[in-house]
This record gives C-alpha cells, sequence and structure tokens, in this order.
C-alpha cells in the first residue's frame, strides 16, 4: 500500500470513530436547553479519549450545520486528517480531509 492509501485509510478510519462520537452527542444535545451551557464528548479521533467540552446548544447547532465537521478538545486534533476552522479556548471545529470527509458525511445521522 502507498503513502497515500496508508493516509486514506486512516482518514476513513478516524471519520467512522468520530462519527460514533457525534451521535452520542446528537443525544445529548437533544436533552439540553438552548439557553445553558451543556457537556459534550471530545469527538476527537482518539478511541480512547473520554474529555468533555462545555458550549451553547447554539454553538453545537453552529457546528452540525455542516456534516463533515467535529467538535474536539483544542490539542485533540491531527493534522493529517482534519483541518480546523474555527475555534475558541473551549474548542476547535474540524472538517475531515480527504475520503474521510466523504465517508463522515455519509453517517452524518441528520441526513440518514
Amino acid at each position: 500500500m502507498t503513502e497515500y492509501g496508508d493516509l486514506e485509510k486512516r482518514r476513513q478510519r478516524a471519520a467512522r470513530n468520530q462519527s460514533l462520537f457525534r451521535e452520542v452527542n446528537e443525544r445529548i444535545e437533544d436533552l439540553s436547553s438552548s439557553a445553558t451551557f451543556a457537556t459534550f464528548v471530545c469527538e476527537c479521533m482518539s478511541e480512547t479519549c473520554d474529555e468533555s467540552v462545555s458550549l451553547t446548544v447554539e454553538e453545537y447547532e453552529h457546528i452540525r450545520s455542516t456534516g463533515n465537521r467535529f467538535l474536539v478538545r483544542p490539542g485533540h486534533y491531527e493534522p493529517d486528517i482534519e483541518e480546523i476552522v474555527e475555534g475558541n479556548d473551549r474548542f476547535l471545529v474540524v472538517a475531515k480531509l480527504g475520503s474521510g470527509a466523504s465517508v463522515s458525511e455519509h453517517l452524518n445521522p441528520r441526513t440518514r
């Protein structure tokens, strides 16, 4: 397998893993009020990450408005797999790259 092929496999695997965390956060959002902060799980690609992120439901909705974006804690992104599209001191919003982008769009619970 070429280096490019290995990278694309990593991107696809990361998108599948992060999509699972996104589904957990969709359920958390269903239980939260839009006027308060809610605690969401970090959607980074690490299978062992158990960190959380506090944000408003409005902030969460903004992230979910694009199916290729994920919520991660600062320092939890992989530059070969994703790019930072926005962020602050509490969280980063990352977009998948390469074939990971199409996998994450396909697994988006809001479009299935």
